[in-house]
């Protein structure tokens, strides 16, 4: 293992599975400590076992980062556990594919407690922990290029990743003066669960929008958890120092294309 993140700290929401898993182990990987903040404990658990096994270092704690007693909480015992914070990664996410018409009031306050307010929630309590010690410090938003471009029956998604982008700027703008970074990545097409599930339902028949999706990126091939964790490691090393409310699309050059499928 190298050691990019060595003595480093950091908590990823959402760290259990599929991008938040990729960028836990990631930077388990490089040296930091890593604390896994699931909803799912089994999940947590599992996670965490297998980047122990792997020789990294990681704690699974559950969180909700919908609720703001538990993310408090999470916050706390990673101080407990590490003396610190000095990486944030938001990554804990959900989403819903409806029609703007049929959509329901349950489902929108869903996606936008998980996804907005639990950027804002886990952003407020990890940067209190960092000015209370004086750490310069790291938070890495995963938004989405669902934030920037359109994509069809993603009204909710689409606006609650836009909150994350100028989330992200805001509090780049408010807490660079502690030192704080605060950056964002906007994944597009990623083999993953929740890509996949997603075509499914946009789909008009089977397969066509995971084809019209292959179709809108330039490099030819759908991306990776490993992309996106890669792309974190940047923002959450010193090799990004001097980088600081940028949102960064790692999408295979689909934004080249204009509206994606």
């Amino acid at each position: 293992m190298s050691a990019r993140l060595a003595g480093k700290t950091a908590i990823v929401t959402g760290g259990g599975r599929q991008i938040g898993f990729a960028i836990a182990a990631r930077f388990a990987a490089e040296g930091a400590s890593v604390v896994l903040a699931q909803r799912s404990e089994a999940e947590g658990r599992e996670a965490e076992a297998a980047i122990v096994s792997a020789g990294g270092r990681a704690t699974a704690v559950r969180c909700d980062v919908a609720d703001e007693q538990s993310v408090a909480a999470a916050m706390e015992r990673t101080v407990e556990l590490y003396g610190g914070v000095d990486i944030l990664v938001n990554n804990a996410g959900t989403g819903v594919a409806e029609d703007i018409t049929e959509l329901s009031w349950e489902d929108y306050r869903r996606v936008v407690d998980i996804n907005v307010g639990g950027v804002l929630l886990a952003t407020k309590y990890a940067a209190r922990a960092m000015k209370a010690d004086g750490r310069r410090g790291s938070i890495i938003n995963i938004s989405s290029i669902q934030g920037v471009l359109p994509l069809k029956q993603s009204a909710v998604y689409a606006g609650s990743k836009g909150a994350v982008n100028l989330i992200t700027q805001q509090t780049a703008a408010d807490l660079g003066p502690f030192g704080i970074r605060v950056n964002a990545i906007a994944p597009g097409y990623i083999d993953n669960e929740m890509m996949h599930g997603y075509h499914d339902l946009v789909s008009e028949t089977p397969g066509s929008a995971i084809a019209a999706a292959r179709r809108s990126i330039v490099l030819g091939r759908l991306g990776t958890p490993e992309d996106i964790a890669n792309t974190a490691l940047f923002f959450a090393s010193e090799e990004s120092s001097y980088v600081t409310g940028t949102l960064l699309l790692v999408d295979g050059g689909s934004q080249s294309h204009g509206a994606i499928a």
